[in-house]
């Protein structure tokens, strides 16, 4: 905690977004790192990425495409994302309508949106919607419909 902290305390005077370590502590010990070496070998290999700074500026510029830019250089890493969420698919419940349909929605919003954060923000309007129309809304948390109504606000003063 007094690590976790400090960082906060650091990172905040150098003007960087907040440091922390809670999550990431546990999840390196869980795959076997408990001596502070994997931390060493990670801060060496950030080390190791400034060199490619440029090389990253090069492509990472982004490429004109109508009225968007599009960063190729961020591509894989969403290739990955995108396989790591691909397998809670299976665990869809297709025979439910309001969370197949919601989930469908959400799966085709972001690609097209180029936007994970758009795909969540309508599946979750889409959810709540459905389950008010198929009469269940009392089954669903009642958090999801606030944030399905600060999405829509979102949407709604946005454009």
């Amino acid at each position: 905690m007094a690590t976790d902290a400090l960082g906060t305390i650091v990172g905040t005077v150098l003007g960087t977004s907040t440091v922390t370590a809670y999550v990431e502590s546990p999840a390196g010990v869980q795959a076997g790192a408990r001596t502070g070496l994997a931390s060493v070998v990670t801060a060496g290999l950030f080390l190791v990425t400034l060199f490619c700074s440029p090389l990253a500026r090069l492509v990472g510029e982004g490429i004109r495409a109508g009225d968007r830019t599009l960063y190729p250089i961020v591509a894989p890493a969403l290739i990955m994302v995108g396989s790591f969420m691909i397998r809670s698919v299976a665990r869809i419940d297709l025979a439910d309508p309001p969370a197949a349909i919601a989930s469908f929605v959400t799966l085709v919003t972001m690609p097209f949106a180029f936007s994970i954060t758009d795909g969540i923000a309508f599946g979750f309007i889409a959810y709540a919607v459905l389950m008010v129309a198929a009469g269940r809304w009392r089954e669903a948390h009642p958090l999801l419909y606030l944030f399905a109504a600060l999405f829509v606000l979102r949407y709604v003063y946005l454009t």
